[in-house]
């Protein structure tokens, strides 16, 4: 494992052998330089990293003022970005896992760690905390991106829930996030709205509206808190996971309302200024009604004539 400078380490451990041990060990890891800050109690370990720039913590949940996993809590709370790796007594996979789960990098259980393990948890430790900082950062960027842009976005997961809604569209259908998100898409569009867009949600289920994953645009009305009609056109890339499950799709809107009204103006205005030619045509089918029944008998004469000199 390489790295450019000294590796800060926050030790908090209260066993004196505990912390020999792990300094030694330290010590025999080639090629890396470590500053080791002991602290014995957890209020210790706290002070510390308000004064101190800290690579990475080596946490004992069993302290002489803190016990447990609320241990690991105050240190992750206090500094959320340094990564955190638990030491304990004690082999418990159902704590570990759940330990890692609130946020730990890793669990080591004191007498089945040496040199190698202990270098390579720290070395994978501060690296995945590294990707994950990236990763905010980059999510962080998007979602203000996403904010501020003047469409509305959504996304409908495999169970035709809205788990994402951005502040404009709350807005552009007159209700908040929160009223919005987990609820069926349905609860805001008409009934042909509805099955219009899960009629697309299934072909992307069975990859057959995006067999390249590419997004698809169509016309949608949804529905406003007044129950007016929202019409938008809706943009839908479907989102897989790596081995092809199927996890939802996400979409922008945008407003065509305006244009709808105007397309449903000129309709209007075509329907109203060929109404008159419409009613002159229906007159002259009316007039031409009985030459064409006349016409229709002189032919029936002239058929019976035929036959009777033929």
């Amino acid at each position: 494992m390489k790295n450019k400078g000294p590796i800060n380490v926050l030790l908090v451990e209260d066993n004196p052998g505990d912390a020999v041990i792990i300094n030694e060990m330290f010590r025999e890891i080639p090629q890396i330089e470590f500053n080791v800050f002991l602290a014995k109690r957890l209020s210790e370990g706290l002070e510390a990293i308000h004064k101190e720039d800290f690579h990475i913590v080596l946490l004992d949940l069993q302290l002489p003022d803190s016990q447990g996993i609320e241990t690991f809590n105050q240190v992750h709370q206090l500094s959320p970005e340094i990564p955190i790796i638990i030491l304990t007594g004690l082999e418990d996979e159902d704590f570990a896992l759940d330990i890692v789960g609130e946020g730990a990098q890793d669990y080591l259980v004191k007498g089945q760690v040496d040199r190698k393990l202990l270098a390579r948890s720290i070395k994978y430790s501060i690296e995945r905390k590294h990707i994950e900082g990236r990763l905010r950062e980059s999510e962080e960027k998007y979602r203000l991106m996403v904010e501020k842009i003047h469409s509305g976005v959504f996304f409908v997961n495999s169970r035709n829930q809205l788990s994402y809604v951005n502040k404009q569209m709350a807005k552009m259908l007159g209700f908040t996030v929160p009223e919005m998100i987990n609820k069926d898409i349905s609860q805001f569009t008409n009934p042909e709205g509805d099955s219009c867009f899960k009629k697309h949600l299934k072909k992307v289920r069975e990859g057959k509206e995006y067999p390249k994953k590419i997004a698809k645009t169509y016309e949608l009305e949804f529905l406003n808190r007044n129950g007016s009609s929202l019409w938008v056109l809706v943009s839908t890339n479907p989102l897989f996971k790596p081995n092809g499950e199927y996890l939802g799709a996400i979409s922008i809107m945008t407003d065509i309302s305006s244009r709808k009204g105007i397309e449903k103006s000129l309709m209007e205005a075509m329907i109203e200024k060929d109404k008159d030619f419409f009613l002159i045509m229906g007159n002259m089918v009316e007039a031409m009604k009985p030459l064409i029944h006349k016409n229709s008998m002189t032919n029936h004469v002239v058929d019976e004539y035929d036959d009777k000199f033929t």
